[in-house]
């Protein structure tokens, strides 16, 4: 066992520069039936566990990727009793839980990344994450990756108006490119594609797939993204904090209503 976990972090040493498209189809190729058999062998232990100690199941799931972590875990325990308050959860059967322990790019450790795409591809197949938060790297992954809702299906039009200062767009017409083998993630193959997320009009077809958290929003006014200062430019532009709803979650009134208490 030891030597063929040695032989997957190897391979995944191979593919660290790859795009974070290569890494998510590698996972998805080659980790899926694992993640899935885990899965099922975690519910079976999870069953058993039931009968043994208290359990309780997600009300909601938020996920927060490159957090200023010390901070975001500190403050995540206030901001789940106030979801759970606010969505009427019955908290002697259920939980709001934020992982904001997850780390991707920008230099992370390729040992702490490889974990990190594990777990996120665990979550995503089991269908857990709800709300989704995260630095414009990886977010604009899981826009082209359409693993994200479009906030046209969330939102009336009147709405998206009223919002209309804070939204990020993704470019459908770039959907293709992601699939070649030309790394964009890289400042290099960047400059063939520099976009203004803010603005709909530098794109051939915009999509609204989120919405920043501004400064004064109950998200911004921490410190929980205050590292992405010192994140690389992407796509020409800073790095922002972003946050959406996953397109299989199992709460979405509630991650409609998380979305919502965030960026008050």
């Amino acid at each position: 066992m030891s030597i063929l976990r040695e032989e997957e972090k190897a391979r995944w040493k191979e593919i660290k520069d790859k795009p974070f498209k290569y890494k998510f189809d590698y996972f998805m190729d080659y980790y899926k039936w694992h993640v899935i058999g885990a899965i099922v062998a975690i519910l079976v232990i999870v069953a058993v566990i039931r009968t043994i100690v208290s359990y309780r199941d997600y009300a909601l799931c938020v996920i927060m990727v490159n957090t200023e972590a010390i901070t975001t875990d500190e403050l995540a325990i206030d901001w789940a009793s106030d979801l759970e308050e606010l969505l009427n959860v019955d908290t002697g059967k259920e939980q709001v839980y934020i992982d904001s322990s997850i780390m991707i790019g920008n230099g992370t450790n390729p040992n702490i990344e490889y974990a990190a795409m594990q777990k996120l591809t665990a979550y995503l197949t089991s269908a857990t994450i709800d709300v989704f938060i995260a630095d414009s790297y990886v977010f604009e992954q899981y826009c082209q990756n359409r693993n994200l809702y479009d906030l046209r299906d969330i939102f009336t039009e009147e709405e998206l108006e009223s919002m209309s200062d804070i939204i990020y767009y993704t470019d459908a017409a770039t959907y293709s490119d992601y699939d070649d083998v030309t790394n964009l993630d890289v400042a290099a193959d960047q400059a063939k594609y520099v976009i203004d997320h803010h603005d709909p009009a530098s794109m051939k077809d915009p999509v609204p797939m989120g919405l920043f958290v501004t400064d004064t929003s109950r998200l911004g006014s921490t410190e929980a993204y205050s590292t992405l200062e010192n994140f690389e430019d992407y796509q020409g532009y800073p790095s922002e904090a972003i946050i959406g709803i996953t397109r299989n979650t199992t709460h979405f009134d509630s991650a409609v209503a998380a979305m919502k208490y965030f960026l008050q």
